[in-house]
C-alpha cells in the first residue's frame, strides 16, 4: 500500500529539487530501495534482486510507472492506490521496452537512472520523514522482540540451521523478513563474522545477529546466549567489545562527523586492550532503507543530523555489540530496546548507555 499523499508528494519534491540542482530532466527509478522510498509500493517479485519488477519515470512536471503486462495492473491496483502516477505498459516478452519507452518519450533528454548516480542520489533517503520515524521504531521494536523471543527459545542441541528457522518462524509473526540472518555456536563464533547457520549443534554459547526489513526499513541487533556458567575470558571480551558500542553509540549526536565517532571507536578499541580487533569487521554506520546506507570508515566526511537512525555492530573474536539508534532531541536512543533482555550501563561521556548483557540460561 502507498504511502500517503502528503509523504509522496514531500518525495517527489526532494526528487525534482535534486534534479534542478543536477540539471537533469528525469529520473529513472530501478531499484527496490529507491521504489519503496518514494511509494511505500511492493516493488518485487524476488526480494533478493537490487533491481524492481518495474520503473518509476520521475520528470520535473509527471510521475509514470513504467511496466510489463503481467505487473501494471496489480502495482496500480493493489500498491500505488491515491497516489498520481501515470501507467505505461508493456509486454512482459518485450524486455527493451522501458529503454525504448524513454527514449520515444524524453529523446534528447538528460534521464539517468538511480542506480547510475546512487551516489549522490541515495542521500535523499538519508533525512527521514517523521512517518518513516514511527515506520522505523515499530521496525526496531519487531526486531528486538524477534531476537528476544528466539535466545529465551533455543536450547542445546538445536542446530544453527534449527535457530534461523525459528528466527524465520518468529519473524514472520511481525511481518518482518530477515534480510541478514547469522548464527554461530561455540567455537564457530570465534572464527568467523559472518557466521552463515550449518548444522553443527549448539552447545554453550550462540551468537544470533539479524537485520530484519519492516516498512522497506531495516533494523539491525545482535544477542547473545549462554547456557551456564561464562569463562572469564568470554567475559572480559563482551565487556570489552559494549565499551566499544556505547563509545560509537555516545558520539553519535548532531553535527558530528563519522570520521571522528569512527576515530573515537579505534581508541575505544585500544583503551579496552584489543587495538587490532576493528579491522577484522566493519563497524556499522546510517541505517534506513538498506541495513546500511553507508559504511562508517576513517574517512567519512558525512555529518551525523537529528533524526537519522544508526547502526554500529563492533566486534572482538567471539562476540559482537549491536542496535539500532535514532539521534533524538540531540542524543543517541536505542530503537531495538529487549524489554526482558539483560543489561549493562556502560558510562561514556556524558550519558549512560544501556548495551545488552549476555543471556545466561
Amino acid at each position: 500500500m502507498a504511502w500517503n499523499t502528503r509523504e509522496y508528494e514531500a518525495k517527489l519534491s526532494k526528487i525534482r529539487g535534486f534534479m534542478i540542482r543536477e540539471e537533469i530532466d528525469g529520473i529513472l527509478i530501478t531499484t527496490q530501495a529507491n521504489f519503496i522510498w518514494l511509494t511505500g509500493a511492493r516493488p518485487y517479485v524476488n526480494r533478493i534482486t537490487e533491481k524492481s519488477c518495474a520503473e518509476l519515470l520521475i520528470t520535473r512536471d509527471s510521475a509514470y510507472l513504467i511496466a510489463n503486462n503481467i505487473e501494471a495492473d496489480r502495482l496500480i491496483e493493489e500498491e500505488l492506490q491515491g497516489i498520481k502516477i501515470e501507467k505505461i505498459e508493456y509486454s512482459w516478452w518485450e524486455s527493451l521496452q522501458p529503454k525504448k519507452i524513454v527514449e520515444k518519450l524524453f529523446k534528447g533528454k538528460k534521464i539517468f537512472t538511480d542506480a547510475a548516480i546512487d551516489d549522490r542520489f541515495a542521500r535523499l533517503r538519508w533525512e527521514l520523514l517523521p512517518e518513516e520515524l514511527e515506520r522505523f521504531s515499530d521496525t526496531a521494536k519487531s526486531v528486538a522482540n524477534i531476537l528476544e523471543k528466539v535466545a529465551y527459545t533455543i536450547k542445546p542441541g538445536d542446530t544453527e540451521k534449527d535457530i534461523e528457522r525459528l528466527i524465520k518462524v518468529v519473524a514472520s509473526e511481525y511481518d518482518v523478513y530477515p534480510a541478514v540472518n547469522l548464527v554461530a555456536v561455540d567455537d564457530r563464533a570465534f572464527k568467523y563474522r559472518h557466521p552463515l547457520p550449518t548444522d553443527k549443534k549448539l552447545e554453550k554459547y550462540a551468537l544470533i545477529s539479524i537485520s530484519g526489513e519492516k516498512h522497506g526499513l531495516i533494523a539491525s541487533a545482535t544477542r547473545l546466549v549462554h547456557f551456564g556458567k561464562i569463562t572469564e575470558e568470554l567475559k572480559k571480551r563482551h565487556e570489552a567489545v559494549i565499551f566499544v558500542d556505547a563509545s560509537f553509540i555516545g558520539r553519535t549526536l548532531p553535527g558530528v562527523k563519522i570520521k571522528e565517532i569512527f576515530k573515537n571507536g579505534q581508541k575505544a578499541y585500544e583503551t579496552a586492550g584489543y587495538p587490532e580487533e576493528w579491522k577484522k569487521h566493519h563497524q556499522g554506520g546510517l541505517a534506513g532503507y538498506k541495513s546500511r546506507e553507508f559504511r562508517a570508515t576513517p574517512y567519512s566526511e558525512e555529518i551525523v543530523k537529528e533524526g537519522q537512525v544508526y547502526a554500529w555492530n563492533p566486534t572482538i573474536t567471539g562476540v559482537k555489540s549491536e542496535d539500532t539508534i535514532i539521534v533524538k532531541n540531540g542524543r543517541p536512543e536505542i530503537l531495538t530496546v529487549s524489554a526482558n533482555f539483560p543489561t549493562k550501563e556502560v558510562n561514556r561521556g556524558e550519558f549512560l548507555i544501556k548495551r545488552p548483557d549476555i543471556l545466561i540460561r
